[in-house]
């Protein structure tokens, strides 16, 4: 496998947005695009969050409607994100990397992901983006969801720095997300622009080489401020639903396209159904196993 020059470790341009906060509101469009047997694409409004975990708190007490760790029409919640239970997903998050023999970067941990909005949420991906103290890009975790309750992450320590902002990693596929894509031969290529107002984020998959289907997620930076998220919501209506709505559609069109379908396999050794963590055979009920100690 082919891979660019590495360079010095990436600047997070994010981290250095002019402001108090470097949490934002991230206004733009997801676009979900196939290039191969049926060249079809489709592209919905969105919006996500950038979320520095250390400002969490003083999120909670300074923005109406949004909470971390109570109820509130607008929520992060701790269980939503890399495995049930109500542990700070930052503890989640460095245990999961020591299992991997990875430490925690000392920086900030950011990510970009959609809020729960009056109790609903749904994420196809959720972004970790941890730094260095001195405000490098250190690594990615990408927390990819699909629709039948399973998660799986995917660590992206391995980071081509392209310049300008742009950040550049590779991954094997090993979970199944679309029953339109197989799991095995495929590759991932991840793309980041991470500048001081927009963030993308872009997936290619690739088939020896050859991109068959790709995703981009885009948006420009608004504050995270009471009147801000007030506005985003009016505009962005019912997110969460929307969401999963519009993939279920794409999903028939593309069945009655006669495009293969790809049965869904058992989820991967270090996935998730339903919050916990798959070790080797079925999850015992009631039990929720330690993170996996290899990928």
């Amino acid at each position: 496998m082919v891979r660019g020059p590495r360079r010095a470790p990436p600047r997070c341009p994010v981290a250095m947005v002019t402001g108090t906060r470097a949490s934002g509101l991230y206004v733009g469009w997801t676009r979900h695009r196939r290039r191969v047997t049926v060249d079809r694409s489709f592209r919905y409004r969105t919006f996500h969050a950038l979320l520095d975990l250390d400002e969490l708190p003083r999120l909670e007490r300074e923005v109406r409607g949004f909470a971390h760790r109570r109820p509130a029409p607008v929520r992060f919640r701790d269980r939503d994100h890399l495995g049930a239970g109500d542990t700070p997903v930052k503890a989640k998050l460095s245990r999961w990397l020591a299992g991997h023999g990875v430490a925690l970067p000392d920086g900030p941990v950011r990510v970009l992901a959609n809020l729960r909005v009056l109790g609903h949420v749904f994420d196809p991906v959720s972004w970790w983006f941890c730094h260095r103290t001195d405000g490098s890009l250190a690594l990615v975790v990408a927390e990819v969801r699909n629709t039948f309750g399973e998660s799986y992450w995917y660590l992206l320590d391995e980071l081509e720095d392209h310049g300008n902002g742009v950040v550049r990693a590779h991954a094997d596929k090993r979970f199944h997300v679309s029953p339109f894509l197989p799991i095995t031969g495929l590759e991932y290529r991840f793309t980041f622009v991470l500048r001081p107002e927009r963030i993308v984020a872009h997936i290619d998959v690739l088939d020896d080489g050859e991109v068959v289907f790709d995703a981009t997620q885009t948006g420009s930076r608004r504050p995270f401020t009471t009147a801000a998220l007030a506005r985003t919501l009016l505009a962005n209506p019912l997110l969460p639903l929307r969401t999963v709505a519009l993939i279920h559609l794409q999903a028939v069109r593309l069945f009655v396209r006669r495009v293969r379908f790809h049965r869904k396999p058992d989820p991967p050794v270090g996935g998730l159904v339903r919050g916990r963590f798959v070790s080797e055979g079925a999850i015992p009920a009631g039990r929720n196993p330690e993170p996996p100690t290899s990928p």
